[in-house]
């Protein structure tokens, strides 16, 4: 059993490891697929609730459960796979986009915008290799088994699926051998999972006895946070909360921070795995996280409103009193904090190039002459993997320039094949040293930033971008960190994983059709379509109608402070 400790010897592990990617591993895919996934997909509908960590614990105990009374139980190694990817054959209704699309073409939110650049509302410039016209003959029927969804779902399937794939596992690998084999970065999480796969496979008495309280408590707890807000909402329309989720909102009301701090977002989460981090990480980690945080959403924002008001005219602009948390925190997002948060991804970049190149030209000499041992994990030979990375950015750059043909293409270029080694780069080490991983929009925050800050009018290049790969891969990392752990083939990670994408897409479609049959989206059918869905198209009509700007001296000037700071602290 490997150990919970940060330091393990990999090579003694990597002797003993096995494949978990078999005939019952892959059937316990199918059955997330086949069985969770319309019960994700409807609650997904009606109240916006995931339930991809439940899917996880219903397939993993229901198919142990099955192979032990059948005489043959489930491997450590199978029990990986499944622990790690039941969730995502699960959760990723993924063609529910396509009807977001339709509905950002004829919602009327979406006729209240005017395209600045042709003065035409917006529905009317949308491509139609991005969603079929608000005209089109489709738009009369509610299904995707029509001539005109052909090229949008081809081209994002393609651009963002097969070409995506194919770059993340080339950098996942990569960066693998990078954090892994060489930094020796502790991955806190990937312990976690690691043990919880060992509970599960040898269930020593003590672990399944706290397991099993723990998964008790947690069980009542989630049927009073999520379980009676759904059925009160889904069966009667009535919205009740006997705990407020996802967080107890301290910026507003009785107690709210707003009353002294104008501007400021202030909240306690209240999902029990929130709080069930927190004794994961180091107490060092959690202070900086807890000081930073407080920083920015509390001190940051209010200052921003009050001393700083002049630099950030919108915000201003939009901050009201009464605002919730989570309308400050989204305002405050896009009006303040977007863009500095892309600064210090680009220092994050440049600080992990700048101070620890010894290791990265480390990392690159041992993928090209990998020892013995390193080759019994199945890593692909370097000039694979620069090929399946360099192939699937350039590519997909060739496939933006045909559908963007005005876009410069130099720096699509340089945006895909640079900025997505940087963005995995800066992902990785967040997530082996502190357990978190960089705001998943932050990739296509910077996109739209060049966009603006070229002088690009169209919206065609907001709608299809080129491929931004790094922000898969450094979770693959950790996995395959949690694969060395049990004592897993890393590759058979990667073959599962494939698989799982397949079901989801051929599952997706079938349920997602079958949804959108019964009744529109968004409808009283799906209440939670008619709350979320508008003010995304909101959201999505600001950005298209230039209504954010784009702000590269908060870029430039987060990054250089961000810089010193982390140049300071690593020689004093």
């Amino acid at each position: 059993m490997a150990s919970p400790d940060t330091e393990v010897d990999l090579d003694a592990l990597r002797r003993n490891l096995k494949p978990g990617f078999t005939y019952r591993s892959a059937l316990a895919l199918v059955f997330a697929s086949l069985v969770i996934m319309p019960v994700q997909l409807y609650l997904l509908l009606v109240s916006g609730a995931n339930i991809a960590a439940a899917a996880v614990y219903i397939t993993v105990i229901l198919f142990t459960e099955i192979s032990i009374l059948t005489g043959s139980p489930m491997t450590k190694q199978e029990i990986y796979i499944v622990y790690m990817l039941a969730g995502l054959a699960a959760s990723n209704p993924v063609f529910i986009a396509f009807v977001q699309r339709k509905y950002l073409v004829t919602s009327p939110f979406s006729w209240s915008f005017i395209d600045p650049y042709t003065k035409k509302p917006l529905p009317e410039v949308i491509p139609s290799w991005y969603v079929p016209p608000y005209n089109a003959p489709s738009t009369a029927i509610r299904s995707f088994f029509h001539p005109d969804w052909a090229l949008p779902m081809a081209l994002s399937t393609f651009q963002y699926g097969v070409l995506f794939i194919i770059a993340e596992i080339a950098l996942a690998m990569m960066m693998a051998q990078y954090a892994i084999e060489v930094e020796r970065l502790p991955f806190p999480l990937a312990n976690v999972d690691a043990q919880m796969v060992i509970t599960l496979t040898e269930r020593p008495k003590e672990r399944m006895t706290v397991f099993a309280i723990s998964a008790f408590i947690t069980g009542i707890y989630a049927l009073l946070l999520y379980g009676v807000p759904i059925l009160m909402f889904g069966i009667y329309g009535i919205p009740m909360q006997l705990i407020p989720f996802p967080w107890l909102d301290l910026t507003t009301g009785y107690f709210g921070i707003e009353k002294i701090m104008p501007g400021a977002a202030y909240g306690i989460a209240t999902d029990a795995l929130a709080w069930a981090i927190g004794f994961i990480l180091p107490l060092d980690l959690l202070a900086c996280q807890f000081i930073s945080s407080i920083a920015v959403w509390v001190f940051g924002s209010w200052l921003a409103l009050t001393v700083f008001g002049s630099s950030f005219p919108e915000w201003v602009q939009e901050w009201k009193r009464g605002m919730s948390l989570q309308l400050v925190v989204q305002r405050a997002t896009l009006r303040v904090w977007v863009y500095p948060q892309v600064g210090v991804t680009l220092a994050l970049a440049i600080l992990t190039i700048a101070l620890r190149y010894k290791n990265i030209l480390n990392a690159f000499r041992m993928m090209m002459r990998p020892p013995p041992t390193l080759r019994r994990s199945g890593y692909f030979s370097f000039t694979k993997l620069l090929l399946m990375y360099l192939g699937a950015t350039t590519l997909s750059v060739v496939v933006f320039h045909i559908i963007v043909p005005d876009f410069p293409v130099w720096i699509a270029a340089i945006f895909s094949i640079g900025g997505s080694l940087l963005l995995a780069l800066a992902n990785t080490r967040t997530l082996g040293e502190a357990g978190v991983t960089l705001p998943p929009m932050l990739p296509t925050f910077l996109w739209y930033g060049t966009v603006l800050a070229v002088g690009y009018p169209k919206v065609d290049a907001l709608l299809f971008t080129p491929l931004i790969a790094g922000t898969s891969s450094p979770t693959w990392v950790q996995n395959i960190k949690t694969a060395y752990l049990t004592e897993t083939r890393p590759l058979d990670f990667f073959k599962a994983y494939i698989v799982a994408v397949v079901l989801y897409h051929i599952f997706s479609i079938i349920y997602v059709s079958f949804m959108w049959a019964i009744a529109p989206i968004p409808s009283s059918v799906y209440p939670a379509t008619t709350i979320y869905w508008p003010i995304q198209v909101i959201n999505q009509g600001m950005f298209l109608t230039r209504q954010i700007t784009s702000r590269t001296d908060l870029i430039f000037s987060s990054m250089g402070l961000f810089i010193v700071l982390g140049v300071a602290s690593h020689f004093l």
